[in-house]
């Protein structure tokens, strides 16, 4: 439910514009040029207060700024948060925004060393962009840096065609807030349990009216201690956006960003102790394991995006982009091993420290547009896309670190200092040059068919240890699909589409002694969707695999063949229904029928790891009646949510199995005037659960009962 506050002018045009996105807003839209007319008039309506029943029809947004195609004629699922959303529930990384979203993993928590490597949509990993450029490293830095987002676009299955290389369960596309015309400002100040403190900030408005040239700038620090012992979370993110229009057919277009997070190296918790019993006690949430006078993880990195809107007619547009991203960190870690045999209190550790220091560089030249050709309309993407990815990694492996007894912990480097020896020195470097071309065409006014196709080639050269290692392949992704809509807000939509990863086989060689090929993946999907001002629905059927990827050889395990296939069969329904002006529902269900239909000797046949069979959320908002508060005492709304994420196993090839589990959630909102208070209780029920990482030796406990407060500001 949108907030019904004083707002600016400014604030009030990014209101109206959000107001059709209500909580997580899927699939269906009207045209772009609609929903800019209607934020450019919202922008003029000085005075005017948003009242009445909210409209859950969703927004007119191309999916990653790129599609050339609002939601409602994309033939695959996506699904928008938007910044409201996001604001309601209190949400605090970006694992937390994806609580809403059905199918989604909502990955470790905020303690764990990088969230990205856990989160999942329709039981896959997820690869995430900004503003339709993929970050690569850049989303590792800070989980929790959000101050700069207005939406977040969920892309469910892959979506190699119009973005290259990416994870098989889709893509979750960060719009960042855009420069606003007119002054605006706001800020908050959050206070909470284990300490936490946190102040952002967000600035906008005109440079130059007569340039037409605009900026914002936000930011947030935060100072917390964790549930985890030993463990601080000091982290800052800063970023300046600026928009100018020298002449009416041009529009340029800046985001730079600044994230950096310092804090411990967290181990997590052994399974033993956790999933399974050892004997005598189960362990605490917040049990430390790594050392607390070693293991520091300080992560660092600059973004800069620039593109450029060129107006070449009524109906073309030339947009070329370009993107900078950094990722730099000193690591000193600590992992968490097997117990010791016939001692399952005394855990086995290693450990080592190195540093590493990444750039990825995104060049695109994208020309859109429309035509006709007997009588029947083109919407016409064509692109070329150069990638430059530099990585350089040292390590050095630990070689005294000691067990640790998990009932009394006796850290190693409290007196020893560590010792370690060289491991590797990798350098890697990556090279793709793609074109792509996407046509959609309207048969009818209602029926719209979509076919699009990219070539992709990859040429990489990697040196470890000073071993020289240079490869060249090439990918071709496809995507077929169509939708028809219905006059009475009804829609059908089908589709096909085509992905490619280069990592989960990189290095690997087949039994003929080749590189291994990229490996693929593919989704069919169909699904409907309903949208009016009171409700609105979708359903979607969908199979998802991940194909070609590396499993040891038969005869020789030293060596490997692309054989590996997975499968998830699934059904997704979301929606959101405004039942009276003061009482809105909004939830999802999934469900995911996920084997290994292809891996190794110890997994194929068994269920996908980390995948539960059922998951969803349920949200009821409701806001005091204006009479009863307004003008005098401002508005008030309260919301709860429920979330269910069934049992799963820990790996494809454990026996081990995380527990369902279910959170509550509340968030009691009070704004008058300029002030705002918001008051947020997660996990109230303070459930116990944990969160897989990929390793059948630990995991992350997931976050405990937290409650904060939070004093925002308007202007």
């Amino acid at each position: 439910m949108t907030r019904f506050t004083a707002y600016t002018p400014a604030r009030r045009a990014a209101a109206l514009s959000l107001l059709l996105a209500l909580g997580s807003a899927a699939a269906d839209g009207t045209d772009t040029p609609a929903a800019t007319k209607a934020t450019d008039e919202a922008v003029k309506l000085d005075g005017v207060e948003v009242t009445g029943v909210n409209s859950l029809k969703p927004p007119a947004v191309n999916v990653g700024n790129k599609s050339g195609l609002p939601l409602e004629r994309v033939p695959q699922s996506v699904q928008v948060l938007s910044a409201d959303d996001l604001d309601e529930r209190g949400v605090r990384s970006i694992g937390d925004a994806l609580r809403a979203v059905p199918s989604a993993n909502v990955g470790n928590p905020r303690v764990a060393r990088y969230q990205s490597f856990s989160l999942k949509v329709r039981g896959f990993l997820a690869d995430q962009q900004r503003n339709g450029l993929r970050q690569r490293y850049f989303e590792d830095v800070d989980a929790s840096a959000i101050s700069n987002i207005e939406r977040i676009e969920v892309l469910k299955g892959p979506g190699g065609v119009l973005y290259g290389q990416s994870a098989v369960g889709g893509l979750l596309n960060i719009v960042t807030k855009a420069p606003q015309e007119q002054l605006g400002a706001s800020g908050n100040v959050s206070f909470g349990r284990f300490d936490q403190k946190t102040l952002a900030a967000d600035v906008t408005g005109p440079i130059s009216r007569e340039q037409r040239l605009y900026a914002r700038v936000t930011g947030e620090i935060e100072r917390s201690n964790t549930y985890s012992d030993f463990q601080k979370l000091n982290r800052e993110n800063v970023a300046l956006g600026l928009s100018w229009q020298p002449v009416d057919a041009v529009i340029a277009h800046l985001n730079a960003e600044w994230h950096q997070r310092n804090t411990a190296n967290n181990p997590g918790l052994p399974v033993t102790g956790t999933l399974r019993s050892n004997g005598v006690a189960e362990l605490r949430r917040g049990l430390f394991l790594g050392e607390p006078n070693f293991t520091t993880l300080n992560a660092y990195a600059p973004l800069v995006q620039a593109w450029v809107d060129i107006q070449l007619s009524d109906d073309w547009t030339l947009t070329p982009r370009a993107q900078y991203s950094g990722f730099n960190t000193d690591l000193q870690q600590i992992r968490v091993l097997a117990p010791q045999a016939g001692n399952p209190t005394v855990i086995n550790r290693n450990g080592r420290n190195g540093q590493e220091n990444d750039g990825y560089s995104v060049f695109q030249l994208d020309l859109a547009g429309r035509f006709d050709t007997f009588g029947f309309e083109h919407r016409l993407l064509a692109g070329v896309e150069q990638n430059l990815e530099r990585s350089l990694f040292t390590q050095f492996n630990l070689n005294n670190v000691g067990s640790i007894d998990v009932l009394n912990p006796v850290y190693t480097y409290d007196s020893i200092a560590p010792a370690g020896t060289f491991a590797f020195h990798s350098v890697q470097n990556i090279d793709t040059l793609a074109f792509y071309l996407q046509d959609t065409l309207a048969l009818t006014r209602q029926w719209d068919v979509t076919g699009a196709v990219r070539q992709t080639r990859i040429l990489a050269d990697n040196i470890f240890n000073g071993a020289a290692d240079a490869t060249a392949q090439a990918a071709t992704t496809y995507q077929v699909g169509s939708t028809f809509r219905f006059d009475n807000g009804w829609s059908l939509y089908a589709g096909y589409n085509t992905g490619f990863d280069l990592e989960a086989n990189a290095g690997s060689r087949t039994p003929s002694g080749n590189v291994a090929e990229p490996e693929e993946s593919d989704q069919v999907e169909a699904g409907v969707r309903y949208a009016s001002d009171a409700f609105r629905a979708s359903a979607a059927v969908f199979r998802t695999r991940r194909k070609n990827f590396v499993v040891p050889d038969a005869v020789d395990p030293n060596l490997f063949t692309q054989a590996g296939l997975v499968r998830v069969d699934g059904v997704e329904l979301e929606g959101a229904w405004q039942a009276t002006r003061l009482i809105q529902f909004s939830g999802g269900y999934a469900y995911l029928g996920a084997k290994v239909v292809r891996g190794d000797a110890d997994d194929s046949g068994r269920r996908l790891g980390d995948t539960p069979l059922h998951s969803g959320n349920l949200s009821v908002e409701a806001r005091l009646p204006a009479a009863w508060l307004e003008p005098k005492f401002g508005t008030v709304s309260l919301r709860v949510t429920g979330a269910y994420v069934g049992s799963r196993n820990l790996t494809n090839t454990s026996a081990v199995e995380l527990p369902d589990y279910g959170t509550l959630d509340v968030g009691l909102h009070w704004a008058w005037r300029e002030l705002s208070v918001d008051l947020y209780g997660q996990n109230l029920s303070d459930n116990r659960y944990f969160t897989a990482t990929g390793s059948s030796n630990f995991v992350y406990a997931g976050e405990p009962r937290t409650v904060f407060v939070r004093f925002g500001w308007h202007y």
